[in-house]
């Protein structure tokens, strides 16, 4: 199985201003689409099914933040028609209010973004033997004394026990078809909690339960 990730919101921690205005968001989504390789072609199909519907150039990434909230809901709406080609696709999400994050998981942002893939990805690694993570390479930081790699692996094979090979890539967000659907249902999951634009997010939720898995943090 493959995993692409990626998310929207900052990792900005100003709370006194507008997001946008000086400030930052008040909340933080990551999300990715996790699909047997072999069926990947039929994501790849979808997205360029959208690139045509919508008249975009190929191969130049649209980020998900700007598709308008009747386009979103139409995509969201339409990943049926994934699923029925791949039944192997799901979509995961974690969703964290940032203002209720402890003050030393805010000293670092891999720390913290960390932090929060290893709340999210357990319960679909279980489930499977091998396991690719495709992550944004301009949002992790490879070389970091804190990387995703060794933290994912630590927590899986240490903490975990989880039997499972995993193996981490880092490509370009502009380059890579499955970080853009990852991006765009990050954009739209997040929508909902920070501007309560919530149109797009409601038709991925009829998918849970089967395709859609959301985990939230410090959300009452």
């Amino acid at each position: 199985m493959i995993v692409f990730l990626d998310e929207s919101g900052d990792l900005g921690w100003t709370f006194d201003k507008p997001n946008g205005n000086g400030g930052s968001s008040r909340y933080i989504t990551i999300s990715g689409i996790v699909v047997d390789e072999q069926q990947l072609k039929y994501v790849k199909r979808y997205i360029s099914d959208i690139y045509q519907k919508y008249n975009l150039t190929p191969k130049i990434e649209k980020k998900g933040c700007n598709f308008s909230d009747l386009d979103a809901t139409y995509i969201s709406t339409n990943i049926s028609k994934i699923i029925a080609k791949a039944p192997s696709f799901n979509v995961i999400s974690i969703t964290a209010k940032k203002e209720k994050v402890l003050p030393k998981l805010r000293e670092d942002c891999n720390i913290f973004y960390n932090y929060m893939l290893g709340v999210m990805l357990p319960d679909t690694f279980r489930h499977h033997k091998d396991i690719k993570v495709v992550l944004d390479k301009r949002t992790i930081k490879v070389d970091h004394g804190n990387n995703f790699e060794a933290y994912i692996k630590t927590k899986c094979w240490g903490e975990l026990k989880l039997d499972i090979n995993i193996n981490c890539e880092y490509d370009s967000s502009d380059k890579n078809e499955g970080i853009w659907m990852a991006d765009w249902i990050a954009n739209w999951i997040w929508r909902k909690y920070e501007n309560n634009q919530d149109s797009a997010y409601k038709e991925l939720k009829k998918l849970a339960g089967t395709h859609f898995y959301e985990k939230t943090l410090y959300i009452q």
